[in-house]
């Protein structure tokens, strides 16, 4: 069964037959773009369909897309996956309020990603948040600390657990315990496994939630597997969800024109990771360990952690697949490092922080691009002074307003000096990795005002501050 690939065969022996088009869109098979010379799009505008017959409908799927999400649910072991074309972001959404009511207490893990706190806010629910501890060397959030989960989840009340894993910087914590003491106390696990598609298809790698009693995860595959940006898949195992409730929270926060350019790369990443994953994956993780192995013997001041670097922090896992180069012992920030591979070296990292700049890998990535970041790392000399690294750990405040009543609050935008002790009316986020620094309804204090000064400088994006200004509640 695995040898199908249903969305991508229909669209492309749709396309090769050239068909007369008076449906939508309005491309007509990329015919209005080659008359302008761009043929750059006709082969990808060729399969940009719609709901015709014989190319299914995401919202009641009864051929092609059913048959597609069939084999991704096989593929994962799960008994249902969800195509998802606005990112993980609507598997997220949908989750949460296809899992909690209005009022529900939901637990949310406090470096999760905008889009949870964007679901509890439509969702009016109310979150009550857990932290994590920081390596005070790397400034990297490490594991989920259980026995601070362990408290929260019998004293809360709450209706369901929304957990990060793995985080961007590929820390993977122990799930199956918070899984069982989830369950034990009514609650359903909420896995945002947005960084984790690649997981299930190498036993190198750390477990993927769907295989620790996880009762909803969503997995971004255009992060890690072959599909197209936006691609992602929300699955579902047990029986502790309403299915019913969950698709209609889909239907809402679902385009109802998907992209089946999109949903047949999320056919494809499916079938090529189920044939030759597993290898590929192998040879990737040769790869990296030895670009850390080579970066590490460099003696420059430049370091790339690994997973017995993260176990003796009391790290339960760490995806292999991820490069950091962590370089404040080599008197450089991680702008400073970034900047010196795109401008010199043409190296495009995914993110860089206060000391680390962070390279996703994946199977698509060639010997020679890790070649070329071993000699990029070779020609970086110390600069000096070993840069120094503020305490990277935020505590959990108590807000002091629901993030829903925020929403319906008047607003006015301040100096960010003067917002000291004022009350945020919206995330202040830096870009990536997407983890808030404030909350709305949570006091704007010195400590974050530092924090966003800090990133500010290294000239990373922060949504909800700009022009030195930040919104808070009238």
């Amino acid at each position: 069964m695995q040898n199908k690939k249903p969305v991508f065969d229909a669209l492309y022996n749709y396309s090769k037959a050239r068909h007369v088009s008076f449906h939508v869109p309005g491309h007509k098979n990329g015919v209005f773009y080659n008359t302008l010379g761009t043929a750059v799009w006709e082969n990808i505008l060729h399969i940009d369909l719609t709901e015709i017959p014989g190319m299914d409908n995401l919202h009641s799927p009864a051929g092609i897309i059913k048959e597609a999400q069939d084999l991704a649910a096989r593929a994962y072991g799960v008994d249902s996956t969800y195509f998802l074309v606005n990112g993980s972001t609507a598997g997220i959404l949908a989750g949460i309020l296809g899992t909690a009511r209005p009022g529900d207490k939901v637990i949310i893990d406090r470096g999760c990603h905008s889009s949870v706190l964007n679901g509890v806010m439509l969702g009016r629910l109310e979150p009550v948040y857990f932290g994590r501890k920081i390596d005070s060397a790397t400034g990297i959030p490490l594991s989920i600390d259980h026995e601070e989960v362990r408290e929260i989840i019998e004293n809360s009340g709450a209706k369901a657990i929304i957990v990060t894993n793995p985080n961007y910087y590929g820390i993977c914590s122990d799930l199956e315990p918070i899984a069982r003491l989830a369950h034990k106390h009514g609650m359903v696990l909420i896995v945002d496994e947005a960084h984790g598609a690649h997981l299930k298809f190498n036993n190198w790698l750390p477990q993927s939630a769907v295989d620790t009693g996880a009762d909803l995860v969503v997995q971004s595959a255009h992060k890690t597997l072959p599909a197209m940006t936006q691609g992602a898949w929300l699955h579902v195992k047990g029986a502790r969800v309403d299915r019913d409730r969950l698709e209609r929270m889909l239907g809402v926060f679902q385009t109802t024109s998907p992209s089946y350019p999109l949903m047949a790369s999320l056919d494809m990443a499916r079938y090529v990771m189920v044939k030759e994953g597993k290898e590929m994956l192998e040879t990737l993780i040769r790869h990296t360990r030895y670009t850390r192995e080579s970066i590490n013997l460099l003696n420059n001041g430049l370091f790339a952690p690994d997973s017995d670097y993260f176990k003796e922090k009391g790290c339960f896992g760490f995806d292999e697949t991820r490069l950091i180069i962590h370089c404040r012992d080599a008197g450089m920030n991680g702008y400073q490092l970034d900047y010196r591979f795109r401008k010199e070296k043409g190296i495009y990292g995914e993110l860089y922080d206060l000391v680390n700049w962070l390279g996703v890998t994946t199977p698509g990535n060639s010997p020679e691009d890790f070649d070329q970041l071993v000699k990029a790392c070779r020609d970086i000399e110390p600069a000096g002074r070993r840069m120094g690294l503020p305490d990277m750990g935020l505590p959990v405040q108590k807000p002091r307003m629901k993030l829903w009543e925020v929403m319906e609050m008047e607003r006015q935008r301040v100096p960010l000096e003067d917002a000291r002790g004022l009350t945020a009316a919206a995330s202040i986020t830096p870009y990536p990795p997407g983890v808030p620094l404030v909350c709305p309804g949570e006091e704007i204090s010195p400590q974050i005002i530092n924090m966003i000064k800090l990133y500010a400088q290294l000239h990373i994006s922060i949504k909800g501050y700009a022009d030195g200004m930040v919104e808070t509640v009238k």
